[in-house]
């Protein structure tokens, strides 16, 4: 069981992107892209489910056991994507994060600039020490994501996840909190 997050998702600006917190009022948008088979290959959703569908998911990952931001691209506040962290451990300062991509946004390296801006935010706004990551042994794009931001390949996991086509194998990546400066004797 995870600890629920003692945080609310903040606004994050990059050069490229508005990350905000992802919204019921997100479902169309979140449907439109999120259920396309291309994008739904690698996640736990059957492709072409219901809008009803989008709009359960986004009850379940506005939960306080996710902190979530949904992707938008200046001028519109349009979701193209969302980055969401889950599996919190307060005990262990860990999380898992987990990331989706409208396919018409694919390699444009806006997941890469909107994963690594949450990486940034866990380490120095919650003092996460460790972020894992888990990904399909096929999803290359995704794995190419995380290599780039620093996400340390660290064994492939058997059968470990069960969608509703069967159990799958999962790669299993993390990331370390960089050091912190040693505080100065007062």
């Amino acid at each position: 069981m995870s600890d629920a997050f003692e945080a609310t998702p903040v606004e994050i600006l990059t050069p490229r992107l508005r990350l905000r917190a992802l919204l019921p009022d997100d479902a169309s948008a979140v449907h439109a892209y999120a259920f396309d088979p291309e994008v739904a290959r690698f996640v736990p959703w059957r492709p072409h489910s219901s809008e009803l569908f989008a709009k359960g998911l986004i009850k379940v990952i506005t939960q306080p056991q996710f902190l979530n931001w949904a992707m938008t691209k200046p001028p519109t506040d349009l979701a193209i994507g969302m980055v969401f962290m889950h599996s919190f451990s307060k005990q262990h300062q860990k999380a898992e994060i987990a990331f989706n991509l409208a396919r018409a946004h694919w390699n444009q390296g806006l997941a890469t600039e909107a994963v690594g801006a949450v990486l940034q935010f866990a380490f120095q706004q919650l003092g996460l020490n460790r972020i894992e990551a888990l990904c399909m042994p096929e999803n290359l794009s995704s794995r190419k994501v995380l290599e780039k931001l620093g996400l340390a390949f660290e064994g492939r996991m058997r059968k470990a996840h069960h969608r509703y086509d069967g159990f799958h194998d999962m790669d299993l990546f993390a990331v370390l909190a960089p050091p912190r400066p040693a505080s100065s004797p007062g």
